[in-house]
């Protein structure tokens, strides 16, 4: 099924190697529900069918009756009894997964929504960032090229200096905080996204220092 579900996303165009981030929302929502489907069945097959009665239940048990000396066979109900019991409570752990999951997944849902809104958001954040710093990088080279020729004193080409580095750093930690919705999406899925960050970072040896 999961192998289905990934099919369709290539099919229909996921990708998450273009400059453009482009997500299916419903398909991450339905490997969502797949991943969450598989763990429940794996807790379910874990639980199901511990409490059988097997062969064991029946052999009877050999017993000495000392006061007519003589030997007898019994047969104990307390296994059909204990067996009831055990599938009283097997019945009533299957229902507690189930409205576990039935409430996991509503909360998931809402979980990767936000995440996957969330992240488009800011790598529209980020790309209109990453132009406004390179041409704020371009401006500080005019800058320096100012204090090189003696045009601007050195207090003012420092302050443009702190600024242009103040902002790159600014600019890049929005970037890898990018990998937190990324990492929550991945993890709510089970889905991994392959994501090039390296075209988003600014490097300082842009300003020529």
């Amino acid at each position: 099924m999961r192998i289905f579900l990934l099919f369709l996303m290539l099919w229909n165009g996921f990708s998450v190697y273009s400059q453009d981030l482009s997500v299916n929302l419903d398909s991450l929502v339905d490997l969502l529900h797949s991943s969450l489907n598989e763990r429940m069945s794996i807790e379910i097959e874990e639980i199901k069918g511990v409490y059988k009665l097997t062969f064991w239940h029946f052999v009877p048990s050999l017993n000495y009756d000392f006061l007519h000396n003589r030997y007898y066979l019994t047969i104990s109900s307390s296994a059909f009894v204990s067996n009831m019991i055990n599938k009283r409570q097997e019945k009533r752990r299957l229902s507690s997964i189930d409205r576990r999951y039935s409430l996991n997944t509503k909360s998931d849902e809402v979980k990767l929504k936000s995440a996957y809104l969330s992240l488009l958001q800011k790598l529209d954040l980020i790309r209109l960032s990453f132009e406004v710093v390179l041409n704020d990088i371009e401006i500080f080279k005019i800058k320096k090229q100012e204090f090189d020729n003696n045009e601007i004193d050195t207090e003012t080409f420092l302050k443009d200096k702190s600024s242009i580095l103040n902002k790159i750093k600014s600019h890049n930690s929005e970037v890898s905080d990018i990998k937190r919705y990324i990492s929550e999406i991945e993890i709510l899925t089970s889905f991994v996204i392959d994501f090039d960050f390296s075209k988003y970072y600014v490097s300082t040896d842009l300003l020529g220092l």
